[in-house]
């Protein structure tokens, strides 16, 4: 900051506006806010996912991250009746919630040696990345997303009732599943 800046920080609250504001980790498809009582007459904010604007009690600072990992630096530009200061703003976003999964029951029993669609749904808060399609315990298939269907051929010798497991994965690695109801394997 400027000797100009530094003074101009310093008439408008005690200790002046801080250097930097750092918002730490953020969950992506979330947001972080931060309020600075500051008399500002003009704000503007630069920097990846990064947004400023003027309250009745000083400016809002928001940082809604767009990247996994990405680590998000910007400045936030006070225009007061001192003069410009220029704060700076970090932030990082990071994934820990889970992908959510749902998988459809099929509706009648199923006859072993004919072809099954199974259809099922993932979603996240930033990216699924793949599918895994499982019976009985043993995996089927694994699948790129957006795939939201899968045509197997149900085992000749399989009997009984069974359920199907989607385990779905996102870009950070978190896990999410569902399990259909059971249905009946007939020959």
């Amino acid at each position: 900051m400027s000797a100009a800046a530094l003074l101009a920080a310093a008439l408008l609250v005690p200790g002046g506006p801080p250097a930097t504001i750092d918002f730490g980790p953020v969950q992506l498809g979330g947001a972080a806010t931060h309020v600075l009582r500051v008399p500002a007459l003009g704000v503007t904010a630069s920097g990846a996912g990064f947004s400023a604007t003027p309250t009745h009690g000083g400016v809002l600072i928001v940082f809604e991250p767009y990247e996994l990992h990405e680590r998000a630096t910007g400045t936030l530009t006070l225009v007061t009746r001192s003069g410009i200061v220029r704060v700076a703003l970090r932030g990082h976003g990071i994934d820990t919630i889970p992908p959510r999964v749902t998988v459809e029951t099929p509706r009648r029993a199923v006859t072993a040696g004919r072809r099954l669609t199974i259809r099922f749904t993932a979603t996240d808060n930033d990216l699924v990345r793949s599918c895994t399609i499982g019976i009985k315990g043993r995996v089927i298939a694994r699948r790129a997303w957006p795939v939201s269907s899968l045509r197997w051929l149900v085992p000749s010798r399989l009997r009984g009732r069974i359920t199907i497991t989607i385990v779905a994965v996102d870009r950070a690695g978190n896990h999410g599943s569902a399990t259909s109801g059971a249905f009946r394997i007939r020959q």
